[in-house]
Formats: C-alpha cells, structure tokens, sequence
C-alpha cells in the first residue's frame, strides 16, 4: 500500500503494532548491514539507497514485503529464506517468525558489501 508518510518512521508509526514491530527489526537489520545507505521515502516506500537503490520495504494489505536491489543475491538464498514467496527483488511473507533472519541478515550484509565495493 502507497503511503502519504513522509519519513520513514511516519510509516512505520501508522502501521498496526505487529506489523510496525516487524518493520522495525528490518529496518534494524538494515541499518546494521548497511550503514552508509541513506534511508528516505521513495515512491511511498521506506527505502535505503546507497549507490543507487538498495533496500525497500513495504506493508501489503495481504503480508510485508523486503526489497533487494541485488536479485542474483535473493536468488541464491530463495530456499533458506523461511516460508516465504520470493519474486525476482522481493521477499514476501505474512508474519516476520515466517522469515529466516539469519538468512536475511547474510544476504543484507552481502548486498551492502557489494554496494560498498561499487562506491
């Protein structure tokens, strides 16, 4: 859903309290692999850029969705993720206990080390 946020904590503040807690150990697994992205709104989606775009975010009506600008990254990990659905950039779920964070985490940390590479 698009939101008229205008930061990305306005976002997450207007989301129901599981869905925010959700987002916000995201945005935490984020902000630790990539330090240097800069996080803003982007189309009405919390997003990090860092050499271009990165990371997304976004709270469906039917799950929640993390974007990854590095889809070989995603694919390579797409059958340790949990029980999720991964598109070609995205990983959705319904419930964050759905995702494999450990998982999430390696391929953050690579991603933000590619883009590192690239800066």
């Amino acid at each position: 859903m698009k939101s008229s946020a205008g930061t990305v904590t306005a976002y997450f503040n207007g989301l129901p309290e599981e869905r925010r807690k959700a987002m916000e150990t995201l945005r935490a697994m984020i902000e630790h692999a990539a330090p240097k992205a800069k996080g803003s709104m982007k189309i009405g989606l919390p997003s990090w850029d860092w050499n271009g775009p990165l990371f997304a975010l976004a709270a469906r009506p039917h799950g929640l969705e993390l974007y990854v600008a590095e889809p070989d990254l995603l694919a390579k990990r797409k059958k340790t993720l949990g029980e999720v659905e991964v598109g070609t950039a995205s990983v959705r779920f319904k419930r964050i206990e759905d995702l494999n964070l450990e998982t999430v985490a390696g391929l953050l940390a690579d991603a933000a080390e590619r883009r590192k590479a690239k800066g």
